[in-house]
């Protein structure tokens, strides 16, 4: 009997053993800073007049002229799109007097579209703000290549927890052993997805760069043999 129950005191220290295995959790972290080639741009018409009829009227004329401006920019019909139309009263607020009141009919539409010729823009960004009709809502600079940058941010991060891990063990005087867990560890603001810096305007040339900045984090969970 006190036999048996040394050696089943023994399977229940290496049963609690093989549960519960020597690790170290590390962070990798990895960020890219590449030069733009796009530039995405959101424009917005918002008319309004008397009556619903001659507000849509007179917006889908300034469309059809936003539009052909695009086209002579050189930018393709595959890269423009076209909101549905949204209409409606329109109302006013008088500050002064904390009331609010109907005036007119409202039409409005948003067209979203690619530059990918850097070399149009300040052309492009005149004719626009030409017209008080055509509001550039939002800009932002983009990639072309953007998957294959983010796969390349991901394989940094790995690489960057696998060093650290190696140092850290190699200075504990342990072994790093088998991967045990991958996860993403993308929370901070502004790490799903790329973020932009405008870097230089060049008005002799009519062109525009800026860079992406890519950031991508993983967490790895490894062995210690």
């Amino acid at each position: 009997m006190k036999y048996l129950f040394f050696f089943l005191m023994l399977c229940f220290i290496s049963s609690s053993a093989q549960e519960n295995p020597k690790y170290i959790n590390v962070n990798g972290t990895s960020e890219l800073h590449l030069p733009a080639d796009q530039i995405d741009f959101t424009v917005q018409i918002r008319i309004v007049d008397d009556s619903i009829e001659e507000s849509k009227k007179t917006n889908d004329q300034y469309l059809e002229e936003l539009l052909k401006i695009l086209n002579d920019s050189g930018i393709n019909s595959n890269d423009i799109e076209v909101s549905p139309i949204t209409l409606g009263k329109n109302y006013v607020t008088d500050i002064n007097r904390g009331e609010t009141k109907q005036e007119g009919y409202f039409t409005a539409v948003r067209v979203t579209f690619l530059l990918k010729e850097l070399s149009y823009y300040f052309g492009l960004t005149n004719k626009l703000s030409s017209d008080n009709h055509f509001e550039i809502i939002s800009s932002g600079y983009k990639i072309s290549d953007y998957e294959k940058q983010h796969q390349a941010a991901y394989e940094g991060a790995l690489k960057a927890a696998k060093e650290k891990a190696e140092y850290m063990t190699k200075t504990m005087g342990v072994k790093l052993g088998e991967v045990l867990e991958i996860d993403e560890n993308n929370n901070l603001p502004g790490y799903p997805n790329p973020f932009n810096t405008v870097t230089e305007v060049n008005y002799g040339q009519g062109s525009s760069s800026g860079k992406v900045t890519i950031r991508r984090s993983v967490r790895v969970k490894f062995a210690i043999e």
